[in-house]
C-alpha cells in the first residue's frame, strides 16, 4: 500500500509506502485458483488495514480484472462471501498497464535486505506445539517450542478464570506459545495444534462469531504481526 501526496518543493505527487503485508498460505489456500488468491490478497489487506479502508478511498491496481470477478452477480462460494465484505468500502479497481510505484519497489528492496537472516538456521521455522483443555478439575494448557537447531522448551499453564471452554484453553496455549517464541527471538513460526476451530479461524477459512473467539482471533493476529511469517495448522 502506497499513498500519494504533495510535498514541499515537489511539483508532482510523491508516492510513499504505508504498509507491506505478507502471509504464508496454508495447504488448503495454496489450492485456491489463481483468481481466488488475488481476491483473497485484497481481502487480507482490507482486514489488516481496516482503518485505512474505512476512512479513505482505495485504488487496487492489478493485471487481472478484479472488478469483474468481485462484482459478478453469479459468483458463489468464497468469492460471493468476500465480495460482500469488500463491498462496504470505497474501492476502485484499475488495470495495471505499467509498474508505476517505484516507491513501493524501493521499499520492498529495503525491507527484504533488512530481513536477511544472519545465519542459515534463521531461514527455518521455529515449531510450536500447543494444546489446551477444560475438565472437572479445571483448565490448563501446554506448550512445546522447538528451535531450528532442535532445542526444546516446555511450558505448562494453569488457567484460573471462569468461564473457560476447551476452545478458549486452546487459544490461551497458542497465544502464550507465540509470546514465548517472540521473547526467544523467533522470526518465523509454525504453530501446530489439534483444534480445527482455532486453525480455521486464525487462517480465515472459518469466521469467528462468538465474542470471545473474535477477541482471541484478534489477539493472535496482533501477536502474529511480530513475526516475519507464521502459520497455524
Amino acid at each position: 500500500m502506497v499513498v500519494e501526496r504533495k510535498e514541499e518543493g515537489k511539483e508532482q505527487l510523491i508516492q510513499r509506502p504505508v504498509y507491506y503485508i505478507s502471509e504464508a498460505l496454508i495447504e488448503s489456500k495454496q489450492r485456491y485458483p489463481h483468481y481466488q488468491k488475488l481476491v483473497y490478497a485484497v481481502l487480507r489487506a482490507q482486514r489488516r488495514l481496516a482503518p485505512y479502508f474505512h476512512e479513505h478511498p482505495i485504488k487496487v491496481v492489478a493485471s487481472t480484472p478484479l472488478a469483474n470477478i468481485i462484482r459478478n452477480r453469479d459468483a458463489t462460494g468464497r468469492i460471493d462471501k468476500w465480495a460482500v465484505e469488500l463491498g462496504v468500502h470505497n474501492i476502485t479497481y484499475e488495470s495495471r498497464h505499467a509498474i508505476k510505484s517505484q516507491a513501493l519497489a524501493d521499499f520492498l528492496a529495503d525491507w527484504e535486505e533488512a530481513q536477511q537472516p544472519s545465519s542459515q538456521a534463521d531461514l527455518r521455522h521455529w515449531t510450536l506445539h500447543f494444546d489446551g483443555s477444560k475438565n472437572l478439575e479445571g483448565a490448563g494448557a501446554g506448550v512445546v517450542l522447538t528451535s531450528p537447531k532442535g532445542d526444546v522448551v516446555r511450558y505448562v499453564l494453569q488457567l484460573r478464570f471462569e468461564p473457560c471452554t476447551n476452545n478458549m484453553a486452546e487459544y490461551e496455549a497458542l497465544l502464550h506459545g507465540m509470546r514465548i517464541a517472540k521473547e526467544m527471538g523467533a522470526t518465523r513460526l509454525r504453530c501446530l495444534g489439534d483444534s480445527d476451530l482455532v486453525a480455521s479461524q486464525t487462517s480465515g477459512t472459518c469466521d469467528a462469531t462468538d465474542a470471545n473467539m473474535i477477541a482471541y482471533k484478534r489477539a493472535v493476529d496482533q501477536a502474529g504481526a511480530s513475526f516475519a511469517g507464521h502459520i497455524v495448522e
